[in-house]
């Protein structure tokens, strides 16, 4: 059932997708009188580059959902909705998508990128799976069961078919890609709620070009990236940013391969986007 949301409300907190509101009904449509507070927000920078824009709200965990082909996996968008998450105090799990496609050729990059993201090195669960095969499907279900969960990614990567996968009754339409670009279309336009099983829900997000993450203060990133935890206490200057410091501990760690020269590099690539 629909509702309608008093124009105060919008003006206080505009709602979103996973909120909890207080709605009376004033005939047959109830109307929104409140937001409740939220917890488990997931943010990213907009795209004017002056506000953020929340995603979703009161959850539990984020996907990122990523492809291996078609589009190509890219270091930069999961690195970036990774340090969105974790700057807000939310767990991740990455989600590589579409493992029915990868073939003999594919398998240095596969290598390449369970190595990067390797749980016990980054911290982060990384399921790889396929709709068509099924291959991974049930052991992510299991995992995000009792959790309400945010799915972020970019167009292409699988979400829709991903939540369709799990419930095959839902009508949504699933895009194809861009045969010259390779690119996905954006077929979800806005996020939306879909229940999978008692206490587990999945909410669907439109597909991404970048993860923008210019609202998280420059001196804040290397806390976003917890390979990183072990060694900031370490450094020789207690204002360490790990680039080119003498003394620092992160980058030694780097050095030595208990910290991905991958993962390392797009942490250097932010704090180079930010100004002093």
């Amino acid at each position: 059932m629909g509702a309608r949301v008093a124009g105060r409300v919008y003006h206080e907190m505009k709602p979103v997708t996973g909120d909890y509101a207080v709605a009376v009904r004033t005939g047959d449509i109830p109307l929104v009188e409140r937001i409740l507070p939220r917890s488990g927000v997931l943010q990213r920078t907009a795209s004017s580059g002056t506000s953020t824009q929340i995603i979703a709200a009161n959850v539990d965990m984020v996907l990122i959902v990523t492809s291996i082909k078609h589009p190509e996996f890219s270091d930069g968008f999961v690195c970036r909705a990774l340090a969105a998450a974790s700057w807000k105090k939310l767990k991740s799990t990455i989600v590589l998508n579409k493992m029915d496609l990868c073939c003999t050729k594919d398998e240095e990059l596969k290598s390449r990128i369970l190595t990067t993201y390797d749980r016990e090195r980054t911290g982060y669960p990384l399921f790889p799976v396929s709709c068509i095969t099924g291959r991974g499907t049930d052991e992510l279900r299991k995992y995000i069961r009792g959790m309400t969960v945010v799915m972020t990614g970019p167009s292409g990567a699988g979400k829709t078919s991903l939540v369709k996968y799990y419930n095959p009754s839902l009508e949504v339409r699933i895009g194809t890609l861009n045969p010259k670009t390779s690119k996905g279309k954006h077929t979800t336009v806005a996020a939306r709620l879909i229940p999978l099983e008692r206490n587990t829900a999945v909410i669907d997000t439109p597909g991404l070009r970048m993860f923008s993450i210019d609202h998280i203060p420059r001196n804040d990133l290397q806390f976003c990236f917890p390979e990183f935890r072990n060694y900031l206490d370490e450094c020789r200057f207690r204002d360490c940013l790990h680039i080119s410091e003498p003394g620092c501990a992160v980058r030694s760690a780097v050095e030595t391969g208990s910290i991905s020269e991958i993962r390392y590099g797009k942490y250097v690539d932010f704090i180079n986007e930010k100004n002093p």
